[in-house]
């Protein structure tokens, strides 16, 4: 949000600058005369500040993974691309909805305003939609009553964030699950410690359930509550680009990741 109010004012600010000397000062100014190093600023820079200002406000955003929450699907360092339009266009700075575009799907992954603090982002799915009734016992996810199969995968080698390259490695279980047409991995740790109940909750109108892909270790909708539908920010789309800050590495395998099927 900073960021786009930021570019906005800078948007703003180059066009007056532009427009001012474009009404009133061209005209008495010598013919000669070289215009300000400011109005050229002002003028090389809007068009190009306008159009990213758009692009970002009502097409696409980039967006850079923080935490584990979500892996195996995505890591910390991962980029990933956000569609602004496709769940409805939303008016900048005021996020105001100004089309209703496709509803949203369980099995989704969604940016969203973090509904405790709407200056920060956060990226989790969507595991409940508004009226759907979700329960959580260990691991396994009930949604309207319904368990959620889940088909085992094999073992992950988890490593806490902040390790580094040689830091402890935890044996995790993988799976398969699907919601709304999506398939995606999840992974848990198969302990009574790392278990928790959660519900039966009831999900509001015009709000929607959340959860990490690392269900075990993800600050979600199980313990702050669901985020409203104007805090959506958009869908995310596939990965442009992955960096292990850890080892200093580019993740080729991540880069063109597509979030819409399996994982």
């Amino acid at each position: 949000m900073d960021f786009t109010l930021g570019l906005f004012l800078a948007v703003v600010l180059s066009g007056l600058i532009w427009l001012i000397d474009l009404l009133f000062l061209r005209k008495n100014r010598l013919a000669e005369a070289r215009e300000s190093i400011v109005v050229e600023y002002a003028r090389s820079f809007f068009p190009v500040l306008l159009i990213v200002f758009l692009i970002r406000a009502f097409l696409f955003e980039p967006f850079q993974i923080p935490s584990g929450s979500m892996i195996p699907t995505l890591r910390v360092g991962d980029f990933v691309l956000v569609n602004k339009f496709q769940w409805g266009l939303r008016l900048p700075l005021i996020h105001t909805p100004i089309t209703h575009g496709s509803p949203v799907e369980a099995g989704d992954v969604m940016v969203f305003r973090y509904p405790k603090n709407p200056r920060v982002d956060y990226i989790k799915r969507v595991i409940g939609l508004p009226g759907d009734t979700i329960e959580v016992k260990g691991n396994d996810l009930y949604i309207n009553n319904k368990l959620v199969p889940q088909k085992f995968i094999g073992t992950f080698n988890y490593r806490p964030e902040g390790q580094g390259a040689e830091g402890m490695v935890i044996p995790t279980k993988e799976y398969e699950q699907e919601l709304g047409g999506h398939k995606f991995h999840i992974i848990e740790f198969d302990t009574p410690e790392a278990q928790m109940n959660f519900g039966p909750y009831k999900v509001p109108p015009h709000s929607y359930f959340m959860m990490g892909d690392d269900r075990d270790n993800s600050n979600d909708s199980r313990f702050w509550g669901v985020v409203p539908e104007r805090n959506i920010v958009g869908k995310a789309m596939f990965v442009w680009f992955s960096w292990n800050a850890e080892d200093w590495s580019i993740r080729w395998k991540q880069i063109g990741r597509a979030l819409d099927g399996a994982s």
